[in-house]
C-alpha cells in the first residue's frame, strides 16, 4: 500500500514533525558513516607509515637503499585494492 502523499496546504504539523526527524536521521546517519570512514583513513595513513619505518629500518641493517621489509610488503600486498568478486 502506497503511503498518503501530502501537498503543501493538506500536511499535517503531526506529519511534517515525522519527515523533518525522518530527515535529520538521515544526516545524522551520514554524519556518522563519515566520521567512521575519516577514521579509516587516517588508521591507514598511520599503517603506511609504521611500513615505511619499517623499511627504513630494512635499508639501514642491510646497507641496501631497495630493501623492503617482508611485513611492510605483505602489510601493503593486503591493503591493496582487489577486484571484487561478482556474478556479472
Amino acid at each position: 500500500m502506497t503511503p498518503k502523499r501530502y501537498t503543501a496546504s493538506t500536511i499535517t504539523d503531526d506529519a511534517l514533525d515525522a519527515l523533518y526527524d525522518n530527515a535529520n536521521r538521515g544526516w545524522r546517519r551520514g554524519d556518522e558513516w563519515k566520521q567512521r570512514a575519516l577514521a579509516a583513513e587516517a588508521a591507514l595513513a598511520r599503517l603506511t607509515a609504521w611500513c615505511d619505518q619499517l623499511d627504513a629500518t630494512a635499508r639501514r641493517v642491510t646497507r641496501d637503499p631497495a630493501a623492503e621489509h617482508p611485513v611492510a610488503a605483505n602489510v601493503r600486498h593486503q591493503m591493496a585494492k582487489h577486484e571484487e568478486n561478482t556474478s556479472k
